[in-house]
């Protein structure tokens, strides 16, 4: 598979991507994970005409890696993790971070060197007045537009729908109400208490 997949990688170089650089690391399964992990193996064909040459060249017949993923899965994790490692900076994103930090405090006090203290006061002093004249301007404004909305602006009155329900089967269900007389709502409490079914009525 991993000779596959450089093949490819090899052509899409060399026709489509001239500027790619990579490389393939056969990781696994490799013919000493197989033994290590006594993984099992499918004999080879007979068509197959490399088969004399492998076991040969591997003394092992032909493993899938499904066999390592299915069996042994922790393995395969533990695998490619360790592959992926030395390729990983886990110091990179401090690094930035210490850098960045760094830029910044050179930043200002380049900019506080080159840029004029006084011209710089000058200008926030006039911005300053500029801002609070614009601020009075602001509130003049609120004042006219308050003046001139001042008794002349009509909202419609707010009505708040009422809720919609049978009065009278409502009253029906309840075990209790406080729309009733004191002899009604105890009536009623005697009659749940003894198992009754039926609401007292005034009398």
């Amino acid at each position: 598979m991993a000779v596959s997949i450089g093949r490819k990688l090899q052509a899409l170089r060399n026709l489509r991507f001239p500027g790619l650089a990579f490389e393939v690391v056969p990781v696994a399964l490799t013919v000493e994970q197989v033994r290590e992990l006594r993984l099992p193996s499918t004999p080879l064909k007979e068509t197959e005409k490399r088969a004399d040459r492998w076991r040969e060249a591997f003394g092992v017949e032909q493993t899938e890696i499904d066999a390592l993923a299915t069996l042994r899965p922790q393995v395969l994790a533990e695998i490619v993790t360790a592959a992926i490692a030395p390729y990983f900076d886990a110091s990179l994103a401090f690094r930035v971070s210490e850098a960045r930090r760094k830029w910044e405090v050179a930043a200002r006090k380049m900019l506080h060197d080159q840029i004029d203290g006084e011209a710089l006061a000058d200008v926030r002093e006039s911005a300053v007045l500029r801002l609070a004249e614009l601020e009075a301007e602001f509130d003049d404004i609120n004042q006219q537009l308050r003046m001139i909305t001042d008794g002349v602006i009509e909202l419609p009155e707010v009505i708040i729908p009422e809720p919609q329900f049978d009065e009278q089967s409502a009253r029906q269900a309840s075990l209790i109400s406080s729309a009733w007389s004191w002899a009604k709502a105890t009536r009623a409490l005697k009659a749940h208490k003894s198992y009754g079914g039926e609401t007292p009525h005034d009398g």
